[in-house]
């Protein structure tokens, strides 16, 4: 019986610690990818309705705890204001990214410069 228990034990231990090592450690372009930012913000080229990513590199250049509040949805942004609404459905998937990988993705996004 004790062996089961122990067995079992290990099993969930082993099954909680590759779940978190899958998740921890994404990098900034994995996550850009993965979330599909790309599919509205290209790295170079902006479009009417939204910025590419190095306008945004620029316009948050020193401001990285800045663009971090606003992937939390705590900030409104400093590009095109009025078109906020646009991003209140990627935000509300940004937000619930662990911390680390939001400081990773507004980085990758800063790095466009």
């Amino acid at each position: 019986m004790r062996m089961k228990r122990y067995v079992l034990f290990l099993s969930v231990l082993s099954l909680l610690l590759m779940a978190s090592i899958s998740f921890a450690g994404r990098s900034g372009e994995e996550i850009f990818q993965t979330m599909a930012c790309g599919a509205c913000h290209k790295m170079e080229e902006s479009t009417p309705m939204n910025p590419s990513v190095a306008k945004i590199a620029e316009a948050y250049q020193g401001k990285k705890q800045q663009l971090i509040d606003y992937l939390n949805g705590e900030s409104e942004p400093i590009i095109d204001p009025a078109k906020a609404n646009l991003m209140k459905s990627s935000l509300r998937r940004t937000k619930e990214l662990p911390e680390e990988e939001r400081v990773a993705l507004a980085e990758y996004m800063l790095s466009a410069q």
